[in-house]
């Protein structure tokens, strides 16, 4: 692992409060390697057994489900510094129920989870911390699973655009912001059709809710 690899780990917030040098060692202990992706190539599919959590280096994936008429649904977006799969990287969990897929060329460390969970021999003080960043991660994604649920619990497509733009706001603190996704991902995000969200998006900046170009948004009083 090099200086460069090193660099870019330390920014995962799994990886807070550890040295590049603690990475490095770490990486005995947790039998990490890194694997390269090329756009549009598939990282975990759906019905895999996995016993590793990835954490996203370089390049952005993309957790995806598919009904059984072929309709896609985005899950998450995963970024550079994020982990993926630790809710089902152990040896008594469901295999996956979602494909796992690169948006972009993409460089990936796996990291195995029941080594991360095992203390290492040495009892090293950044191993427990490694075991602490995990769970508050953890902590973190079930309240993003939940602000989802609650998106798209609303019965109207305006009412579920409404919910996500507010919430994008208020974790912004400003009724200006950019989100991360774009028409058709945002339309997958929110289980809605593209035509009819781009209809009431066009109808919610003419009755003086929005204004919007691309991804850059506004919420305007009302």
């Amino acid at each position: 692992m090099d200086k460069k690899d090193l660099s870019e780990l330390k920014q995962a917030r799994i990886f807070n409060n550890i040295t590049e040098e603690q990475i490095e060692s770490l990486m005995d202990c947790v039998q990490g390697s890194i694997r390269n992706f090329p756009k549009g190539s598939t990282v975990f599919s759906a019905g895999d057994q996995i016993d590793s959590i990835g954490v996203v280096m370089e390049g952005q994936l993309e957790v995806e489900s598919l009904d059984y008429w072929g309709n896609t649904a985005i899950i998450n977006l995963i970024n550079p510094g994020e982990i993926f799969g630790e809710a089902y990287a152990s040896a008594d969990a469901e295999p996956l129920p979602n494909d796992v897929i690169a948006l972009s060329e993409s460089r990936v460390l796996f990291m195995n989870m029941q080594h991360i969970l095992t203390q290492c021999q040495r009892a090293c003080s950044f191993h427990n911390q490694l075991i602490q960043n995990l769970f508050t991660i953890a902590t973190r994604r079930n309240r993003y699973m939940n602000r989802k649920i609650s998106h798209m619990s609303k019965r109207t497509t305006r009412e579920k655009l409404l919910s996500y733009l507010s919430d994008i706001a208020q974790q912004k603190e400003s009724n200006s912001f950019q989100i991360p996704f774009d028409r058709q991902q945002l339309a997958d995000y929110l289980s809605v059709e593209r035509s009819a969200m781009s209809a009431e998006l066009s109808r919610m900046a003419k009755d003086g809710l929005i204004r919007y170009h691309k991804n850059q948004f506004e919420l305007l009083d009302q």
